[in-house]
C-alpha cells in the first residue's frame, strides 16, 4: 500500500506542481526575453527550410545521375546524344567524366578551352588518386546493396565541385561516374528560384563561400541592413559553401498577441489537465485498493489449498513413521494417498512459480514442431486415473492428419491441464468433458466441453485476468482456486500467437478453445 501512496503522490505533483511551474517559467520567460520566443517559435522552421534546400540541390544532382547511368547502357552515339543535351540544357555541368579507380579514362564536355581542359583531368586524377578508398567504398554500395551513393571529392579547381558515383553497366561492370559542377553557376540557376519561392517576403535565405566568407547568392538582394544569420548550415554537395537563413524583421507586435493567446489556450489546456489528472488519481485509487483486496483473497485461497495436502501427506507419513498400519495394503493405500497429495502440491506451485515469471516476463518457451494429437493423448492418459476417481466420464475426438504446429509442448500441456482442472472443479452433477481437436483455414484447436456450472456473459470478459474468480453460483463459491489459472493460459496463448475462445451459457456448461496458426513462426525467443 505504501508503494500505491507513493505512485499517486508522484501523480500528483507530475499533474498539478508540474504545469502550473512550467506556466511560471514560461511567463517569466516571455517578460525577460522576447528574443527566445522568437527562436523557439522559429527555429525548427528555419532549420526545416535549410534541409529542404539541401534535399532539393541533391534531387537536381540525383536526376543529372539517372541521366548519366542511362546514358551509360546505350550505344556510343546515344550515349553523346543524351550527355551533350544534358550539358546544354544546364550550364552549371561543365563536363562529364568516367574513371577507373584512380585515373580519369573519357570525358565529355562543351566551352572548355584545350589548357582549360587539361588542367581539369590533371586535377580530377589528382583527387581521383588522393580519393582512393572512398572510390572503392563507392563500388561496394553498387556491388552489395544496388545504392548509389553520390559523393563530393576534395579538389584543387578553384571554381568546380567534382561529385562521383558508381553506375552499373549493361554488362554488369561496376564503374566510376563523375560530375564537374561550377558551383556559382549551380546556385544561381538551380538553387536560386527555389530559395526566392521559399524566402518569399519573410525569410532571407543566402549561400556563401565558406573559404572567402563572401555571398555568392541572396534571396534578397536589395535588403540594405546586413542580416546575421540565425542558422548556418553547409551545402551537402558542394562542402566549400553555406546556407545562411534569417527572419526577415522581427514581428514584435506580432508576438505580443500570440503570446496573449497562447496563454489563454494553455490556462485551457492546464484545466483539463487538472480535470483528467483527478479522474485519473480517482481510477488509479480504486483499481489499487481492489488490487490489494484480490492479492489478499487470492494469499488466502493458495494457504488455504497448500494447507489441505500439506495435512495428508503429515498425517498418512507420521501414521508410517510409527508403524501404525496393520497390512500392506494399507500402506500401498497411505502411499499412493501421499503421492497424490505431494504431486497436487507440486502442481500448485509450479502454477503459481509459473505465474511469477510471466508477471515478471521471465518465462521462456521451447518452440518445435509438435502434433497436437499426440499431446492431448498423453494427456488423456495422465488424466484416465483421476476421472475415474472422481466419477467422470470422457470422449476424446481427435482430427486424423493435424497439421504441426510451432508449440512449447510443456506450456501447452500446462494449459489444457489448467482447462481440465477447471472443468472438474466446475462441473457438479453433470460429469462428463469432451475432449477434440480440429482444423479451421489455417488455424489448429483443442477444446475442452463441459456439462458444468457455465459462466454468465457479463463475467467472461473477466475471467483471464489475474486473480479474478467466478462468484455466481454455489458450487463458483465452494471451489478452490487461486484465481490465476486462465490468466496463465492466456499469456501461453499469447507467447503462441494464439488466443483463447470461449462459449458459455450459465447453467448449461462451457467449451474453451485454444486456438494456434499454422504458419506461426519464432526463433525460440522468450
Amino acid at each position: 500500500m505504501n508503494k500505491s501512496i507513493a505512485k499517486i503522490g508522484i501523480i500528483l505533483i507530475a499533474v498539478i506542481v508540474f504545469p502550473t511551474l512550467f506556466f511560471s517559467v514560461y511567463e517569466i520567460s516571455n517578460i525577460s526575453n522576447t528574443q527566445q520566443v522568437v527562436d523557439s517559435i522559429y527555429s525548427s522552421q528555419l532549420s526545416s527550410i535549410v534541409f529542404s534546400l539541401n534535399e532539393y540541390s541533391d534531387d537536381i544532382i540525383t536526376r543529372w545521375a539517372n541521366t548519366i547511368d542511362e546514358s551509360s547502357k546505350r550505344t556510343e552515339i546515344e550515349k553523346d546524344t543524351i550527355l551533350s543535351k544534358l550539358l546544354n540544357n544546364n550550364i552549371a555541368l561543365d563536363f562529364v567524366f568516367y574513371a577507373d579507380d584512380t585515373v580519369q579514362k573519357s570525358c565529355l564536355g562543351f566551352d572548355i578551352f584545350a589548357d582549360s581542359l587539361i588542367n581539369y583531368r590533371l586535377a580530377i586524377n589528382k583527387a581521383l588518386k588522393e580519393n582512393s578508398q572512398e572510390l572503392i567504398k563507392l563500388k561496394n554500395y553498387m556491388l552489395k546493396s544496388g545504392y548509389r551513393k553520390i559523393y563530393p571529392l576534395q579538389t584543387s579547381i578553384d571554381t568546380s565541385g567534382i561529385l562521383l558515383f558508381g553506375i552499373i553497366k549493361a554488362d554488369n561492370e561496376i564503374i566510376i561516374c563523375g560530375m564537374v559542377i561550377n558551383p556559382d553557376a549551380f546556385i544561381r540557376e538551380n538553387l536560386g528560384p527555389k530559395m526566392q519561392n521559399m524566402g518569399q517576403e519573410k525569410f532571407i535565405i543566402s549561400v556563401f563561400d565558406k573559404a572567402t566568407g563572401l555571398q555568392t547568392y541572396s534571396s534578397d538582394f536589395f535588403n540594405s541592413i546586413d542580416p546575421k544569420y540565425r542558422i548556418k548550415e553547409e551545402l551537402w554537395l558542394f562542402k566549400n559553401y553555406e546556407i545562411g537563413i534569417q527572419l526577415n524583421g522581427d514581428p514584435i507586435e506580432k508576438m505580443v498577441n500570440d503570446r496573449t493567446r497562447t496563454n489563454i489556450i494553455m490556462i485551457l489546456v492546464m484545466d483539463l489537465i487538472l480535470l483528467l489528472g483527478a479522474w485519473f488519481v480517482y481510477r488509479n485509487v480504486k483499481s489499487h485498493i481492489r488490487l490489494a483486496q484480490i492479492r489478499s483473497e487470492f494469499v488466502s485461497n493458495v494457504s488455504h489449498e497448500i494447507k489441505t495436502p500439506l495435512a495428508l501427506i503429515n498425517m498418512y507419513s507420521e501414521t508410517l513413521e510409527m508403524g501404525r498400519v496393520p497390512t500392506e495394503e494399507k500402506i500401498q493405500e497411505y502411499v499412493r494417498v501421499i503421492n497424490k497429495e505431494a504431486n497436487r502440491l507440486s502442481r500448485m506451485v509450479n502454477k503459481i512459480l509459473n505465474f511469477a515469471k510471466i508477471e515478471k516476463g521471465k518465462r521462456k518457451y521451447n518452440f518445435v514442431k509438435t502434433d497436437l494429437n499426440e499431446i492431448v493423448d498423453q494427456i488423456v492418459s495422465t488424466y484416465q486415473h483421476h476421472f475415474k476417481n472422481k466419477g467422470f466420464e470422457y470422449e476424446v475426438n481427435l482430427t486424423n492428419n493435424l497439421p504441426q504446429i510451432n508449440i512449447d509442448t510443456e506450456a501447452i500441456i500446462d494449459s489444457i491441464n489448467n482447462l481440465i482442472d477447471n472443468a472438474i472443479k466446475y462441473s457438479g452433477d453433470k460429469k462428463f468433458i469432451t475432449i477434440t481437436t480440429g482444423t479451421e483455414k489455417n488455424k489448429v484447436f483443442v477444446a475442452i466441453k463441459d456439462s458444468g456450472i457455465g459462466i454468465k456473459k457479463k463475467e467472461q470478459k473477466h475471467i483471464f485476468e489475474k486473480f479474478y474468480r467466478v462468484t455466481e453460483g454455489n458450487l463458483a463459491l465452494q471451489a478452490k482456486g487461486s484465481g490465476i489459472g486462465l490468466n496463465i493460459v492466456k499469456h501461453i496463448m499469447d507467447a503462441h500467437n494464439g488466443h483463447v475462445d470461449i462459449e458459455s451459457e450459465f447453467g448449461s456448461g462451457s467449451v474453451f478453445r485454444l486456438i494456434f496458426s499454422t504458419d506461426f513462426k519464432t526463433n525460440n525467443n522468450e
